[in-house]
């Protein structure tokens, strides 16, 4: 849900009397959640460092072929790696 879409919901369930403030709440904390977050991207190195112990970025360079990590090629030599999906990996352990 983009943000014009959560302030127009926002307004209409402010306004609107009938909407019990505990209801209201609720609605907008799911609509919050259920908003699309951006990717924190990173490079090679920083997602190695975030493995513990930290991991040799070739490593890294191996799970993206194996397909453990999502490569997100920005240019033809400008490799980075979405940082959540690296923790969630080091999280679960590398099988």
């Amino acid at each position: 849900m983009n943000t014009e879409t959560f302030t127009t919901l926002h307004t209409i369930l402010k306004s609107d009397p009938s909407v019990p403030d505990e209801q209201r709440d609720t609605i907008l904390k799911a609509c919050r959640q259920a908003a699309p977050r951006k990717k924190r991207l990173g490079t090679v190195r920083q997602a190695a460092e975030i493995f513990t112990p930290p991991v040799h970025p070739r490593t890294i360079q191996r799970w993206s072929r194996r397909g453990l990590l999502t490569a997100i090629r920005i240019t033809p030599r400008r490799i980075r790696f979405d940082l959540d999906q690296c923790e969630q990996l080091a999280s679960e352990g590398v099988a």
